[in-house]
């Protein structure tokens, strides 16, 4: 398992990036959760399969739909699994 947490910047709030993220989270079979933040950045926990979670990376870094504009994906590699059941919106 391989975990990241991601607190992403730019045109991020209100243009379904969360409901896009978690679907795609789900497909491939993610655990985590996608959060807005009060700085206007989203906050991105996820886990899975390694090859998995890089994929999801790679689509989060782009934008997860044609509304959002990434400007900026700090990414953190944690050491250990936060036990989450499934991937939710928060």
């Amino acid at each position: 398992m391989k975990c990241v947490q991601m607190v992403v910047g730019g045109k991020v709030q209100g243009v379904g990036f969360r409901l896009s993220a978690a679907e795609i989270a789900r497909n491939l079979e993610l655990v985590g959760f996608v959060r807005n933040e009060a700085d206007g950045t989203v906050r991105v926990d996820a886990e899975g399969d390694p090859d998995r979670v890089e994929q999801f990376i790679q689509q989060i870094r782009k934008g997860p739909n044609s509304f959002v504009k990434v400007k900026q994906v700090d990414l953190k590699y944690l050491e250990k699994q936060q036990g989450f059941k499934r991937f939710e919106v928060r």
